[in-house]
């Protein structure tokens, strides 16, 4: 797979996880008051960082979803 496929990949997943968080009407900030440590970073992931399995999956639980849904049909 090459770079650029895998940085499409990446942003698909973080507008997932924009798209999650704004179907529950959170603002980035808000997210914190919800558990998470740093909205900044969650922008950045958001807008398609490379990030680690781990947070995903910190995410994944923090919006009450399945971490498979975050990577169904890409």
């Amino acid at each position: 797979m090459d770079e650029k496929t895998i940085n499409n990949k990446l942003k698909s997943v973080g507008g997932r996880l924009r798209k999650i968080r704004m179907d529950k009407g959170w603002t980035l900030e808000e997210t914190e008051d919800h558990g998470w440590h740093d909205w900044k970073y969650l922008q950045k992931i958001e807008s398609g960082r490379n990030t680690t399995i781990s947070t995903l999956i910190k995410l994944a639980d923090l919006y009450s979803i399945k971490l498979f849904d975050l990577f169904k049909n890409l």
